[in-house]
């Protein structure tokens, strides 16, 4: 069983770095050198290489195609199962460990109902919230083989490429040929900085969200990601980071 992951970014580059610090740890911990693509504009490129990370160079004006040229990627690296992430989501080792385990039973969707969100920077800084849905939420949403072939690798596709509803397009192209699926529970954290898209503030009052211990995401991180964290300006995460090593 082969899987590979996919994401595109934008414009966060200190984002980025902390996510593909994730991948090493993730490779490192699985002891698995698993696939990664990530599609953005060309400055990410140097950043990807130092993480044997596979990139990919589009401008943000088409993201459907953004994705679905990972897709096609990750279809040239003979690959059983694609998980979706966001280049601002961070797994615990032990969620992808499941969703390994998920693979090896031949589920064609894997999902989860559940995301923690961190606020990286400004009035909330390490503030986390946990959001549950009852829908199957993009992030760590994995796809067989199977049903890749049955949207001819290409599950964005949309009339006209979009650069929103990315999730929705997914799922609508794609529920129909998913003969079996398993929600997992898990630990997946979506960092939200100043240029996310759905700001850390949107959550805080989402009534579909509550408080959670940001030990919750510190508790998975690597001591690289951990050094990244300190990076964002104003950061007030030393003296915490300090006291946990004592």
């Amino acid at each position: 069983m082969r899987f590979g992951i996919i994401t595109i970014n934008h414009g966060r580059p200190a984002i980025l770095h902390l996510w593909c610090a994730s991948i090493k740890r993730l490779r490192k911990e699985t002891g698995i050198d698993f696939p990664v693509v990530c599609v953005s504009e060309s400055e990410d490129e140097q950043r990807c290489a130092e993480y044997g990370i596979t990139h990919i160079t589009a401008d943000n004006s088409l993201g459907s195609e953004k994705w679905n040229l990972g897709v096609a990627r990750l279809r040239e690296l003979d690959i059983d199962f694609m998980v979706v992430t966001g280049s601002d989501d961070i797994f615990s080792t032990q969620t992808l460990v499941d969703l390994m385990t998920a693979m090896e039973q031949g589920y064609d969707m894997i999902g989860f109902h559940k995301v923690y969100i961190y606020c990286v920077e400004g009035r909330w800084q390490g503030q986390v919230r946990l959001v549950t849905t009852r829908t199957v939420l993009g992030v760590g949403k994995t796809l067989s083989k199977r049903v890749l072939e049955k949207v001819n690798w290409q599950p964005w596709t949309y009339a006209t490429p979009r650069r929103w509803g990315m999730d929705a397009i997914l799922s609508r192209n794609t529920n129909q040929y998913c003969q079996s699926r398993l929600i997992i529970d898990g630990v997946i954290v979506d960092c939200k900085t100043s240029q996310s898209l759905n700001k850390f503030s949107m959550f805080v009052h989402n009534r579909r969200s509550v408080n959670a211990d940001r030990n919750i995401f510190m508790n998975i991180l690597g001591e690289e990601e951990r050094m990244i964290l300190r990076t964002f300006a104003g950061s007030n995460l030393n003296d915490y980071f300090s006291a946990i090593r004592r």
